[in-house]
This record gives C-alpha cells, sequence and structure tokens, in this order.
C-alpha cells in the first residue's frame, strides 16, 4: 500500500477541530459535537469558499432551530409532526438555494425537537446556533491565517497543463492526422474558469497580488479562443496546406523544423483552415507571453 502524502488542508482541519473542541470546553458549552462540525465544514479549498459556506450554514442552521422551536410548540413528541417538519426544513432550504447547508439544517432540527432532557427548547436552541457559530468562525479565520489555499498557484499549474495539452493537440491533429475530441479541453477549461471565480472572490481579502488577475483573465479568454478555433477547424477535417506565417509559427512553437506536406491548391478552403490555425498559434504565443510575466510578477523582488 502506498503512504500518501497528508495535505495540509487535512492538517488545518485537524487542528481547527483541536481548537474548537478546546474552546468549547473553556467556554462551558454543553455539546462540542456542532461546534467540531461546523469546523470541518468551514475548511475549504478557499477562503471565500469558507466564508460562502459558512454564511448558508449558518442560515441553515438558524431555519433549523426556529423550525424546531414553533413544531415542538405543536406536538414536540410526534413523529408525524417530525417528519413534516424535515420535510418543510429541505423545502425551504431548496427555496433558499441553501442546498448544501440541508443535512446541518435538518440536523439541528431533529437535535431540538427530540431533546427532552436539558431543559427549555429554546436555551437549547441558542446554545446549537451558538455552537455552530464558534466553529464556523473558528474554522475560517484558521483557513485565513494559517497559510490560506493558493487559488492562483492552482489555477496557474492548471494553465500550464492546459497549454501542454493544447500543443499536443495541434501537433496531433496537423501532423499525426489525428481526429481529436475537444471534450476534455472543454472539461478542464470549464474547471479554470471555476477557478478564477475563487480566485476573483480571494483577491477581494488581499490574499493575491491583483497585478495578475488581469493576465489570468485574459489567458482563459484566449484559450477559449483556441477551443471555438480548434472546434472549426477539426470540423473541417481535410488536409490543407499551411500558409508561410503558420509556418513560421509553428517552428516558434515547437522549435524544430516540422516536415509538413502540401496538397494541391484548394483556394478558398485554404484561407480558412489558415485563418483558423493563424488564430490558435497567435492565441498560444500570447498565452505562453501571459505565462511569463504572471511568473516574472511572482518572483521575489519584483
Amino acid at each position: 500500500m502506498k503512504i500518501q502524502k497528508i495535505g495540509m488542508r487535512t492538517i488545518k482541519t485537524t487542528f481547527a477541530v483541536f481548537i474548537t473542541i478546546v474552546i468549547s470546553q473553556v467556554l462551558g458549552l454543553r455539546s462540542p459535537f456542532f461546534a467540531g462540525i461546523a469546523a470541518i465544514v468551514a475548511m475549504q479549498t478557499s477562503v471565500s469558499e469558507s466564508l460562502s459556506v459558512g454564511k448558508d450554514r449558518m442560515q441553515g442552521t438558524i431555519l433549523g432551530a426556529i423550525t424546531a422551536l414553533l413544531f415542538s410548540l405543536v406536538a414536540p413528541e410526534n413523529p408525524l409532526f417530525i417528519g413534516i417538519g424535515t420535510l418543510i426544513v429541505i423545502y425551504i432550504c431548496n427555496i433558499l438555494e441553501l442546498r448544501e447547508s440541508t443535512q446541518l439544517s435538518t440536523i439541528v432540527f431533529l437535535s431540538i425537537i427530540l431533546n427532552y432532557e436539558e431543559g427549555s427548547r429554546i436555551g437549547y436552541a441558542l446554545y446549537r446556533t451558538l455552537d455552530t457559530l464558534i466553529g464556523l468562525v473558528l474554522g475560517t479565520l484558521i483557513n485565513y491565517f494559517i497559510l490560506p489555499p493558493n487559488t492562483e498557484d492552482a489555477l496557474t499549474k492548471n494553465i500550464e497543463r492546459l497549454y501542454s495539452y493544447s500543443r499536443d493537440m495541434v501537433d496531433g491533429v496537423l501532423f499525426d492526422h489525428k481526429k481529436t475530441s475537444l471534450d476534455r479541453f472543454k472539461e478542464d477549461l470549464i474547471m479554470m474558469n471555476e477557478d478564477y471565480s475563487l480566485l476573483q472572490r480571494d483577491s477581494q481579502l488581499n490574499l493575491h497580488d491583483n497585478r495578475n488577475i488581469s493576465n489570468l483573465e485574459k489567458i482563459l479568454a484566449l484559450f477559449e479562443g483556441i477551443y471555438y478555433h480548434m472546434g472549426i477547424l477539426s470540423s473541417m477535417d481535410v488536409p490543407f496546406n499551411i500558409n508561410l506565417a503558420n509556418r513560421r509559427a509553428l517552428k516558434e512553437l515547437f522549435h524544430r523544423e516540422l516536415s509538413i506536406e502540401g496538397t494541391d491548391d484548394r483556394g478558398e478552403l485554404d484561407l480558412i483552415c489558415n485563418y483558423h490555425l493563424g488564430q490558435i498559434l497567435n492565441n498560444m504565443h500570447s498565452i505562453r507571453t501571459s505565462m511569463d510575466i504572471v511568473a516574472g510578477d511572482k518572483k521575489p523582488g519584483s
């Protein structure tokens, strides 16, 4: 069995649970369980996600607590009413787009309405809400101050990977006459756009150098252009004469002479194919330039 490296998120989650339980005991909270669960939930892959998840979970907790209090006034021990209450909690979570908080909200609802031994349900509901709030706050603070997730580095690595894949795709289509599927390219592009959205939100928390944001946005737009032009070029699926400008661009891209067999002059078809190929090569050159700028900005003292 291969021993895997323990990731930083795992270490931080463990530390967040430890600190949360210690503080819960110091404050004399009745049940550190909800605080520990909330601390785990708050440890997301980015600080902005921690804040967003924390907000949603807190709203879900309050919803579950209020619903439990209302139903406990009617028939706290009636299984039918408990089932109806659970349905209402889930339904409201869906309406408010708190789907990720549905489980926690229903757990809070059941823990309060089924609690008979700890006295007032109002007091118990307040304690459960306080437990959750403490766990969410501590988890988010630890994620922010202790080696916060570097979404910029993750996005940059994905860009490097997609750039390399783009090179291989161009090589395969033009020189090995391979039919290529753009499904993987599209999936990677969607993931990178999601990472970029996280990066934008994190940048508002002063976690990243804002100078790189515009360059990364430009790179994503260039990749989208490659996807568009490669889709058209692949759909045509015909050999064509590569013009001199594109031959030079290909030589610069691959740093070697490429043997490309010519075909009969196809006139307008050659013009169309060379146009889309030229756009692809220009975009790849611009991506490489922008990537070098981003790498330069990360150097110490830059």
